[in-house]
């Protein structure tokens, strides 16, 4: 394998994507807004598979580990709280806040927490309106 091969390799692996799944790439994006991944089988490029993200979770669904019952706000540090009891800290850059009012997004007043990032350190609460989010944080001191 030459250098080219390998920088491809690996730029592909990172990307999520290789120069030989670029029809399966086409065809992801050709379902723009279906929120739907391509059923197409993922492609192996040198001994490593390639393929696309999977689908979005419905968050309806979510159990009660990811179902948000209080956002505590003090200094730099969200603390979450979720429907099991279980509390966890996050530092107010690694805590994303989004919306999403679609059919499978969060059911009005149960926001749900997901994991993000590669580390573990960050994460996403989604919310069914803008409207939530000052109900469910609280500032604290």
């Amino acid at each position: 394998m030459n250098r080219r091969a390998t920088l491809r390799l690996v730029i592909g692996g990172v990307a999520g994507i290789a120069s030989s799944s670029t029809a399966i790439s086409a065809e992801f994006h050709g379902k723009k807004g279906s929120r739907r991944m391509s059923t197409a089988p993922p492609q192996e490029v040198g001994g490593v598979r390639t393929g696309l993200a999977p689908q979005f979770q419905n968050l309806k669904e979510a159990g009660p580990d990811r179902q948000v019952v209080t956002i505590d706000y003090n200094r730099d540090t969200y603390r979450v709280t979720t429907a099991d009891g279980r509390s966890t800290d996050f530092r107010e850059a690694n805590l994303r806040f989004k919306i999403d009012s679609s059919d499978i997004g969060p059911l009005a007043g149960k926001p749900v927490i997901l994991p993000s990032g590669m580390m573990g350190d960050r994460a996403s609460v989604f919310f069914a309106s803008p409207a939530e989010m000052s109900a469910v944080i609280k500032h604290q001191g």
